[in-house]
Order: structure tokens, then C-alpha cells, then sequence
């Protein structure tokens, strides 16, 4: 009996002291960034933006932050740092949903004084859920705590211990989605007009302008979220610029009828942003040799890098200004701009019917 229990007082010992290297594994390596940023002599790689968001918010270093969707991850945030002697961190949601961007932007103030936000404002970002997704359940809570006590889902994990550690090991030492292409996605990517046509097949029939007065009030509430939060911080310099989806997505918004609320989306949103000393906006939709070239896509919205590149050289020298007094004709010409792509430019690549 004596001897039963000896064993198994040893067994017990071996499975916690097991328990603990796997633990201290992952809390050394720490591929979410739970607990601390990368030990000297190693570099951040971010290539799992939902995982590792909240907890890179937290640990990392840094006075400036790069936020939105997708389509914003493929620009390298270190030439901002040069351009504008910052240290940014990119703060990214797949959706771009204000409220969620918002969310993570409230995680960043409590523990940074920001100098910078370069915000890529997406349209669909301002009519979607004013509440964020975060509050409905859909993350893993323990990443967006600090207390160590929910992280047994993290620190006994073997995809954790298996997978992802040994893939942010590969992700290191080959130099990917480190420094400024943190979560850059284009390599492996196609882009092309065949391969943004595959994303877009172009109805026949045009459907009657939509009703969207059940969006005004998210729009509104969103919108005003982004005023509340400029006001809070009159110290930081926030930069908006709205990036230039395809002429295929708006020839998608005439074909079922939400130009309208396009527009609408636009003109409640730039005259409140430019009320504010602290704020600039840049918008790029207007540029009819990117977006009428869908060579430079791959679906209706995913540009090529040198689209990124090029959006952040304007911003740098000051080009593609938005201001109080130019909006109302920026906004005139991007109507007179659809009307084109609508009646003539879209059939470059489409037959007319």
C-alpha cells in the first residue's frame, strides 16, 4: 500500500512538473503576446491578427497605431515610423467595424499615450453593428483579460505548444510578417483582372434604390463614436484616409441599389471629422487609374501593396487632403466618377447586356 502510494505521489509529481514546462513554454515563447513582448534577440512576428491582437495591444512598444481592415494589412507601418518619427503598432479587424476598431483603440489609451492614429476608414465600417462584437461573445475571453487565471485554454494547449509556437519560429526566422508587414497577406496572392472578375459577376438587371433608413441610426451612432473619441484626445493627430475599392464594387452598390447609402455614409461622416484641428483626412476612392484598373485586385475591395504604398506616400506628403472647404466637391466628384464606371467604364471588362 505504502508503495501504491509512493508511486502515485510520483506520478502526480512528474504530470506537474510536466504541466509546468508546458506552461513555461508558452509563456516564454508567448505567441499571443499574453504576457510580454519577444526576449532580446528575438522579433515579433504577427500573422494571427484575432489571437494576437489584444494581447500585442497590451505588451508592445509603441506611441502611434495603424488601424483597420484587411485591406489596410498590407502596408508597412515602419515607413510611417520614418516618415513621422513614431513607433506604431497595427491594430487590425477583419470586419473594420468602427466599434470594434474602437474597442481595441480604448485597450491601446489605457496603457499608451498615442502621438498618431492613421485610421483606413472603410464605408462598410460606419453602417455596421454599433456594438462591438466583443461584448456578443464571439472572441475567446481569456485574450482580452489580464488576469492569468482564464489562460489555462492558452498555456496547456498542444496546438499552441505544437503549431502555432513552431510556425511563429518558422514565421521569425524567415522574416515574414515582422517589423512593418505585420499581418501583411499578399504573398501566394493573385492580382489581376480574372481574378477580380471571379469575385464580381455582373447582374443584368438593376434594382431600385434600398431602403436603408434602418442604418441611419448605426451610422449615426458610429460616427458620433468616432467624434467622442477624437474630443477625448486632443493631444493625438489622428489621420483618416478611405481606401479605393474597385469599380467593381461600386458598379455592385448601383446594381442593387445602395449607392445612395454609399453617399449618404460619406457626407454624414467628413464634415464631422473635419470639424476637429486634430484630425486629417485623405480619400482615395477617386482614383480612377487605380480602381478602374482591376489588374490592381483581386477581389472587389483587395489591392496590390503598391496601392498600400502609394496611399501612404500621399498621406506623408500631404496629398489627397480632404478639407472643410473641398468635401462637398470631392464628394460631387466621386458621384459624377460612379456615373462613368456605371455607364461606360465597367464594360472595359464586362459585356453589356
Amino acid at each position: 500500500m505504502r508503495q501504491k502510494k509512493k508511486g502515485l505521489i510520483l506520478l502526480l509529481g512528474c504530470i506537474a512538473v510536466e504541466l509546468f514546462l508546458i506552461a513555461l513554454a508558452v509563456w516564454f515563447f508567448d505567441p499571443f503576446y499574453q504576457y510580454h513582448a519577444p526576449f532580446p534577440g528575438r522579433q515579433a512576428v504577427f500573422n494571427d491578427r484575432d489571437n494576437q491582437m489584444p494581447g500585442s495591444i497590451r505588451v508592445m512598444d509603441y506611441d502611434s497605431v495603424l488601424v483597420g481592415s484587411s485591406v489596410v494589412e498590407n502596408c508597412d507601418s515602419e515607413f510611417l515610423d520614418r516618415q513621422f518619427g513614431c513607433r506604431s503598432l497595427k491594430i487590425i479587424r477583419a470586419s473594420g467595424s468602427a466599434a470594434d476598431l474602437l474597442y481595441y483603440l480604448d485597450m491601446a489609451w489605457k496603457e499608451h499615450e498615442l502621438t498618431n492614429v492613421f485610421w483606413c476608414l472603410d464605408l462598410p465600417a460606419l453602417n455596421s453593428n454599433a456594438q462591438n462584437t466583443f461584448q456578443q461573445g464571439n472572441e475567446i475571453d481569456y485574450l482580452h483579460t489580464e488576469s492569468i487565471l482564464d489562460d489555462g485554454t492558452y498555456l496547456w494547449n498542444k496546438d499552441i505548444l505544437f503549431v502555432t509556437i513552431p510556425n511563429i519560429l518558422a514565421y521569425e526566422k524567415m522574416g515574414r510578417n515582422v517589423g512593418g508587414h505585420a499581418y501583411d497577406w499578399s504573398e501566394g496572392k493573385e492580382f489581376s483582372a480574372q481574378k477580380a472578375m471571379e469575385a464580381y459577376a455582373k447582374p443584368a438587371d438593376v434594382c431600385e434604390a434600398a431602403d436603408f433608413s434602418h442604418r441611419k441610426e448605426d451610422i449615426g451612432r458610429n460616427v458620433e463614436a468616432l467624434a467622442q473619441q477624437i474630443e477625448s484626445h486632443p493631444e493625438t493627430t489622428f489621420r483618416f484616409f478611405f481606401p479605393p475599392y474597385s469599380m467593381s464594387w461600386w458598379d455592385c452598390a448601383y446594381v442593387n441599389g445602395e449607392l445612395e447609402e454609399k453617399f449618404y455614409i460619406l457626407e454624414q461622416t467628413l464634415p464631422v471629422l473635419l470639424a476637429y484641428e486634430n484630425v486629417e483626412v485623405y480619400y482615395f476612392q477617386d482614383e480612377v487609374q487605380i480602381i478602374s484598373n482591376l489588374d490592381n485586385y483581386m477581389d472587389l475591395v483587395h489591392y496590390s501593396p503598391e496601392v498600400n504604398q502609394y496611399m501612404l506616400d500621399c498621406i506623408a506628403a500631404g496629398e489627397k487632403r480632404v478639407t472643410p472647404e473641398n468635401w462637398r466637391e470631392v464628394t460631387a466628384g466621386m458621384r459624377e466618377l460612379v456615373q462613368l464606371i456605371t455607364g461606360d467604364l465597367i464594360y472595359r471588362y464586362y459585356p453589356r447586356q
